[in-house]
């Protein structure tokens, strides 16, 4: 993820993601989506977003309340995104990164998403990852768990990951 903080109050950020490692390539995902937040108080913020996943384009607009300590992050967003139709899109993203001695922190990081219509369920995600990190550099073992379509399809992977954080 690119962030840039071009008022106080308002930042922009682009995540771009590509998940493969399935048994069949189709079952590949991508996700482009350039975000721009406005800060209503320390903690809430309004999103609008745009971008293009597995199977097309979106709009998103949300609320995301954020609370942050030294070595805990957590994140609860909630709104609604179109493609296809509307549906309701909710995310939690927690975080722990306690300090294993000097410039060393662990980093453990779950990620829960879920997308609701009158259909049913969208789309749920699940990531959980365990590892290390030093400075910008974040590596350790993950897990992925897909589910579409009120669960008649689901995609999972694990193995290793490296972030970067600019």
């Amino acid at each position: 993820m690119i962030r840039y903080t071009i008022h106080p109050k308002i930042s922009v950020d682009n995540l771009t993601l590509f998940d493969a490692g399935y048994e069949d390539d189709s079952n590949n995902i991508y996700f482009i989506r350039n975000n721009m937040s406005y800060a209503l108080t320390k903690s809430i913020k309004a999103n609008s977003a745009i971008g293009i996943k597995n199977p097309g384009a979106f709009g998103t607009l949300s609320l995301t309340y954020n609370f942050k300590q030294p070595d805990f992050s957590l994140s609860y967003s909630a709104g609604s995104t179109y493609q296809n139709g509307f549906s309701f899109e909710q995310s939690l993203v927690v975080g722990y990164s306690p300090n294993l001695g000097g410039e060393l922190f662990g980093y453990i990081h779950l990620l829960a998403t879920g997308n609701l219509s009158n259909k049913g369920y969208i789309r749920g995600l699940q990531q959980f990852k365990i590892g290390v990190q030093q400075n910008q550099l974040a590596t350790g073992w993950a897990v992925n768990l897909d589910q579409f379509n009120n669960a008649r399809k689901k995609l999972e992977n694990m193995g290793l990951f490296f972030t970067y954080n600019f």
